[in-house]
């Protein structure tokens, strides 16, 4: 079930990446966004939880390169707004 918690992980995420130099016209490594996330102190279920809440948002989405992610316009602004 998707919680309060989800969005403001989701959002702790993609602020965390963004800082970071992600963009919606790159593709991310899942490793990187991994290691983002646990730098900011998400790991198992609220990392898998805030993901799943991001790709339901359309902030992310899958690349069609293995391995990769992409931070969607969309989640550029969400992070931005929230």
């Amino acid at each position: 079930m998707i919680g309060q918690n989800d969005h403001a992980n989701a959002i702790r995420l993609l602020r965390a990446l963004v800082a970071r130099g992600a963009n919606s016209k790159e593709p991310m490594a899942n490793a990187w966004i991994t290691q983002v996330a646990l730098e900011i102190g998400l790991d198992g279920d609220e990392l898998n939880s805030a993901l799943a809440y991001a790709l339901t948002q359309n902030w992310l989405e899958d690349s069609n390169m293995t391995g990769r992610t992409l931070l969607t316009p969309a989640g550029e602004g969400a992070e931005e707004t929230s």
